[in-house]
């Protein structure tokens, strides 16, 4: 991101997804890097700066509308503990309770031609499942009607079955040191048969004996590793001699077993990351100059083909035939950008190979002369290049590696795309991807002869996350939601606005530029929407727009007048508009629908929160230290055309504000110089709310984006924090000097704001699930919290 002035850079610790050219990322949470991936574990620090920086101007303007909404909030403390989460907002496709992307690890063709699938997910169509799942050609089911050893919450990382039926799995194990079992079902059902350490990739039963390939050790047989023979009774190397380096590869075809990886010696020869044996003895198929080899195929054919990370990182690479003797890549070969590309997975079938990987262009690179673009799925019929995702992205919560494959020899289980098999109705295709031409389908997704297809049928959820959400209108019945998404229930949606309707979501069409930047939202009393986006012109500098719902359309609010970038806004009880930002200098401006009046534009940073209390008061936050020449440390009060300080103020840029019966409560981020986690001013000082005491001990990752009062005494917070006694984290309800979960907590890598209405409470962020972790209600994008009145 680019930003035109001076001032406007000064802006850049609080903008941290102000949008790019750049086609949406598999995965939300990948493009926040670090801050998702801190946030994940319940408020690491990198995870609070990510979360912050995207709901700093963000929430002020979900706080404002919580302020000017308060009208809506008609239920008490006690209410909200007889709420349940809606389960309707899944998306199609696998789901996880945990906030790394679910994953299909590997698929296996079962005896009746089914196909059963396993990684690491746990619900379905908004159902919980196990990791374990079978496609028929037409319906998916369990693939077990009984577990004789309980499914592995973390799932399996490979599927064998055999020629009789007999089925083998290898537990998975994503965090830590890595360990795991491999299972057995022989028709009397599971038994463990052995455990080692580190990650196993693929199963295959060979001659009566399964064979286990990946990059490990066994338990109390050291010797055996990265490929293992199980014979019934007892685990030994290869016949000839063990593998010197990771396998991620086996496969069967006419009699030979076809075993790939990263190893220079197998079976007792030498063998350069490619080998076959046929039973009897072991045939090398030297690719020296591959780096790892993902997958090893013989085509109905008779042709040998490999795929991997097989040329050096300048060329195109990714998929190679072998020709007798040697390996050549195969038309041009498939390029990530300047780089090489990479497969992770390849199929063979009618007359055609069908490649899955790391790439963005084949035929060569993409700049090439003849190269075809697409992105991580390509089809080779001979002679040249077909394009299987020419374009169109899709994007959800989760939080997901950005690994090409050529990191390093664990990488191969962090690749997006994991494993493609031709099923009796097309190709099937599993991984940790958000879906695949422009079709969302979390994790798996199935393609017939023209086009891709979403697995399982899909709810309201939605493809990426609503960051903001407000309500208002008569009856508080308006509700609308802001954030970046590809997708809104299961539907491709192009803009930032979402308004919740009778009959489900309406999307907003905007003419915005792509990298405009849009961090307040708020929704009046009259149902007046009002969205505050700043926009880069190509010269110039950033300029600040007020955007209304016009049927279905955002549209200018405020006809001619031009102001500065907007970092927050908020409806008043009067329903008057108030806006904040920064040119220059930080101002406060006010808009009654037909003038705008400049309140005060001497501010050394930007306002991006706003609280109403019941004395017609505004109260304001942000990242400012001094309005003129009075030094108010990032809050303060405006009273009648003058301002006054909250005591000492915030030592850090104010997240989230609220004010209830003469009391303001504010959260703030950790600059280095402490913070509140919930800090109360009772008019002359500030207390810590959150203490060891409280259920809730501060940590420096801690914060919450929103505040909501409830009405009767307590407060509605959501954040990144875990509660003392481990019973949810997320969504909190204080009362009483002690917090407590709503409804056993959230499952987010950041939950950004809170607001209620006529249709129950609606929380914005990067959400995938609702309620305590052993029943948790799928919840994509966004969750709604219904209470029993609703």
């Amino acid at each position: 991101m680019t930003f035109r002035t001076a001032s406007v850079c000064s802006l850049v610790l609080l903008l941290t997804a102000c949008g790019s050219d750049a086609e949406p990322s598999s995965s939300l949470a990948e493009t926040g890097g670090a801050g998702g991936t801190a946030g994940l574990g319940g408020g690491g620090s990198a995870g609070v700066a990510g979360s912050a920086g995207a709901a700093g101007g963000g929430s002020g303007g979900v706080a404002g509308a919580a302020g000017a909404g308060d009208a809506c909030a008609t239920v008490d403390a006690s209410g909200l503990a007889s709420g349940t989460w809606d389960s309707r907002f899944t998306i199609p496709g696998f789901g996880h309770k945990y906030g790394n992307a679910p994953v299909v690890y590997d698929m296996a063709r079962d005896v009746d031609g089914s196909w059963v699938v396993a990684g690491a997910f746990d619900s379905f169509e908004g159902a919980a499942v196990p990791p374990l799942m079978r496609w028929d050609g037409s319906a998916w089911t369990d693939a077990r009607s009984a577990w004789e050893l309980p499914a592995p919450e973390d799932g399996f990382s490979a599927v064998g079955i055999a020629d009789d039926g007999a089925l083998a799995l290898a537990t998975n194990d994503s965090f830590g040191e890595r360990d795991g079992e491999v299972w057995v079902d022989s028709g009397s059902g599971l038994t463990s048969i052995g455990s080692f350490k580190g990650r196993v990739r693929r199963l295959a039963w060979y001659s009566g004996a399964l064979w286990v390939a990946g990059a490990f050790e066994l338990a109390g047989t050291p010797t055996v590793s990265n490929l293992a023979v199980w014979d019934g009774l007892s685990w030994t190397t290869p016949p000839g001699g063990a593998a010197d380096g990771p396998v991620y590869d086996l496969s069967v075809s006419d009699g030979e077993l076809l075993v790939a990886g990263g190893f220079g010696n197998l079976g007792g020869i030498a063998a350069q990351k490619a080998a076959g044996y046929d039973g009897a003895q072991w045939t090398a198929y030297d690719y020296p100059s591959a780096f790892l080899v993902y997958a090893l195929r013989r085509a109905s054919g008779g042709e040998l083909y490999a795929g991997g990370a097989l040329s050096s990182l300048d060329e195109a690479g990714g998929l190679a035939r072998w020709d007798g003797s040697a390996w050549q890549i195969v038309g041009g070969g498939l390029a990530q950008y300047a780089t090489r590309g990479v497969v992770s997975d390849l199929v063979e079938h009618d007359g055609v190979i069908d490649v899955v990987g790391c790439f963005n262009s084949a035929g060569g690179k993409q700049d090439q002369s003849g190269s075809v673009e697409t992105r991580s799925a390509a089809r080779w019929d001979g002679s040249t290049w077909q394009a299987l995702d020419a374009g169109g992205g899709a994007a959800s919560p989760w939080f997901n590696q950005v690994v090409c494959g050529d990191e390093g020899p664990g990488a191969a289980w962090d690749m997006g795309q994991q494993r493609i098999v031709q099923t009796q109705s097309g190709l099937l295709l599993g991984g940790s991807f958000a879906g695949m031409g422009g079709v969302l389908s979390q994790s798996i997704i199935r393609r017939d002869a023209m086009a891709w297809h979403a697995v399982g049928d899909g709810g309201l959820g939605i493809g990426g996350s609503l960051d903001l959400m407000t309500t208002g209108g008569a009856g508080c019945s308006e509700v609308y939601g802001l954030g970046t998404f590809t997708h809104v229930a299961g539907k491709p949606a192009v803009g930032r606005v979402v308004h919740y309707t009778s009959s489900g979501w309406e999307n907003l069409t905007d003419t915005l530029p792509r990298d405009a930047y849009c961090p307040g939202l708020s929704v009046s009393s009259s149902g007046e929407l009002a969205v505050g986006c700043m926009v880069f012109p190509e010269a110039g500098d950033a300029e600040g727009q007020v955007l209304t719902n016009e049927a279905g359309a955002l549209v200018s609010a405020l006809g001619s007048e031009k102001l500065a970038p907007i970092m927050g806004l908020a409806h008043a009880p009067d329903d008057t508009l108030w806006i904040a930002g920064m040119g220059q200098t930080g101002y406060l401006a006010t808009w009654d629908g037909t003038t705008l009046t400049t309140l005060e534009d001497q501010l050394d940073g930007p306002i991006s929160e706003f609280a109403f209390d019941d004395g017609g008061d505004v109260i304001v936050a942000g990242a400012f230290t001094h309005i003129g020449s009075l030094e108010a440390n990032r809050i303060a009060r405006y009273h009648s055309g003058s301002w006054q300080t909250l005591g000492d103020g915030m030592p850090g840029q104010v997240l989230a504000l609220a004010v209830s019966g003469g009391t303001v409560y504010a959260s703030c981020y950790d600059e280095g110089n402490g913070a509140y986690l919930l800090g109360a001013f009772d008019g002359s000082t500030w207390q810590e709310l959150a203490t060891s005491g409280s259920n809730l001990t501060p940590d420096p990752g801690y914060s919450f984006n929103d505040i909501l009062p409830i009405p009767g005494g307590g407060l509605l917070l959501v954040g990144a924090a875990d509660l003392d006694d481990a019973s949810g984290m997320g969504a909190f309800i204080y009362e009483g000097k002690r917090f407590r979960a709503l409804g056993g907590g959230l499952g987010s890598i950041s939950a950004n704001s809170v607001s209620l209405g006529a249709q129950g409470l609606w929380i914005g962020g990067t959400i995938y699930g609702a309620g305590d972790i052993a029943s948790a209600v799928p919840s994509v994008g966004l969750a709604r919290f219904q209470l029993s009145a609703n």
